[in-house]
C-alpha cells in the first residue's frame, strides 16, 4: 500500500467509527469493501466532517493505493497510480476550476474512471459535488455514492469530550437566556426586502427533552446546541468547542463565530469557491474573482478564511456561517 495523503486540508480527522459517519449508507459502503460493487465509488461529505476517516477504511480493507490531491494538483498525480490496483483518491474537488475551460482535468479523470479495471474510491467535498452534479452531471459517473451523515448531540458530546483529560463544569443559563432560538435574516428577492427567521439552537431530541423536563442537565443542553450550530459535523463541533470551552461552559456560550455583516456578491462568490475546495491556491482564485486582494482582506478580517503561503483555507469553526452566507446569495 502507498499512502500519498495529506488529509482534509491537514486538519485532524475525527476519531469516530465509519458506521457512525455513514449511517444508512454504511451497508452500501461495506458492499464496496467486500468487492460486491463494480465501477467507481464516491464518498461525499461536508468540509471537516470525516471523509478522510472513511477513506482510511477503504485504503485498509482494499489494500489500496491512496492519492490525496492538493490545490493545483491535476490528473497526472492520479494516472500514474490507476493501473496498480485499487485506488483511493482523496479531495477530488481539486480537479476542476470554476471558470470557462476549467473542467478539462475533471473530464479526463472521468474518462479514465470509465475504463478502470480496479476499484476506485473517490472523496468529494459536498459543495463541489452539488455544483458539479448540476453543471456536469457528475453523479451519473459513479456506481455507488455514500454520504457522511450528521451526528447526534449525544454522539458529539461523547466524541468531543473524549479528547480532553478534564471535563469543564456545565452551568445552566439564566432562565431568560435559555438559548433555544436564534434569528437570522433572509432576503426574499423583492425590493431588497428581508425577513427574520427563527432558528432552533438545539437539535429536535434536545428540544423534546428540555420541554419534558425543565431541569434538564446543562451539559445536555450545551451539546444539543453544539450539535445544532455545527449541523452535526464533528470537525466543526470540535473547532467551535475549542473556541468556547473553559473551566465553566454555559449553553449560551456555544455559537458559530460570524462576521455580523452581509457579504456582497463578490465576497459571497469567493467564499463559495473556498467552501467547495476547503483549500485553494491564490493563483486559481485570481483567475476567477475580480478584486481578489480586497475581497480576501475582508473575508480574512471577518475570520471566515485564512491566507498563508499562497493558500486560502476555510476556517473550520465558521463553516456553517460560510455556507449560510453563500446560500443566502443563491450561489450554487
Amino acid at each position: 500500500m502507498i499512502d500519498d495523503s495529506a488529509g482534509e486540508g491537514g486538519h485532524q480527522e475525527p476519531d469516530v467509527d465509519v458506521s457512525t459517519l455513514l449511517g444508512d449508507d454504511y451497508e452500501a459502503f461495506e458492499a464496496v469493501l467486500a468487492g460486491e460493487v463494480d465501477g467507481p465509488v464516491a464518498v461525499v461529505g461536508d468540509p471537516f466532517s470525516g471523509r478522510g476517516t472513511v477513506l482510511d477504511r477503504a485504503v485498509r480493507d482494499l489494500d489500496a493505493i491512496r492519492v490525496s490531491l492538493k490545490p493545483g494538483d491535476g490528473i497526472d498525480r492520479i494516472r500514474e497510480r490507476m493501473n496498480d490496483g485499487p485506488v483511493v483518491v482523496e479531495d477530488c474537488q481539486h480537479l476542476y476550476e470554476r471558470r470557462v475551460g476549467g473542467f478539462a482535468e475533471l473530464s479526463t479523470f472521468l474518462d479514465d474512471l470509465a475504463s478502470a479495471d480496479a476499484t476506485v474510491v473517490t472523496g468529494w467535498n459536498r459543495y463541489a459535488w452539488a455544483y458539479l452534479a448540476a453543471v456536469q452531471a457528475l453523479d451519473r459517473e459513479f456506481s455507488v455514492t455514500v454520504e457522511l451523515q450528521s451526528l447526534s448531540a449525544e454522539r458529539i458530546a461523547e466524541l468531543v469530550l473524549d479528547r480532553y483529560d478534564e471535563m469543564p463544569a456545565f452551568v445552566a443559563n439564566d432562565p431568560e437566556q435559555r438559548g433555544l432560538i436564534d434569528t437570522t435574516r433572509h432576503e426574499i428577492g423583492w425590493r431588497d426586502w428581508s425577513v427574520s427567521v427563527p432558528v432552533p439552537m438545539l437539535d429536535p431530541v434536545a428540544v423534546r427533552d428540555l420541554f419534558s423536563d425543565g431541569n434538564m442537565d446543562p451539559k445536555d443542553v450545551t451539546f444539543g446546541r453544539l450539535a445544532a450550530v455545527s449541523n452535526g459535523n464533528l470537525g466543526v463541533a470540535t473547532a467551535i468547542w475549542e473556541t468556547h470551552h473553559g473551566s465553566e461552559v454555559r449553553p449560551s456560550d456555544i455559537a458559530v463565530p460570524a462576521s455580523g455583516r452581509d457579504l456582497d456578491r463578490e465576497e459571497a462568490f469567493c467564499l463559495r469557491l473556498v467552501l467547495a475546495k476547503e483549500r485553494i491556491d491564490l493563483a486559481q482564485l485570481t483567475r476567477i474573482v475580480d478584486g481578489l486582494e480586497r475581497v480576501l482582506g475582508r473575508l480574512s478580517r471577518d475570520g471566515l478564511v485564512s491566507v498563508e503561503d499562497g493558500i486560502v483555507e476555510l476556517t473550520p469553526a465558521v463553516m456553517p456561517a460560510a455556507a449560510a452566507a453563500t446560500e443566502r446569495g443563491r450561489i450554487l
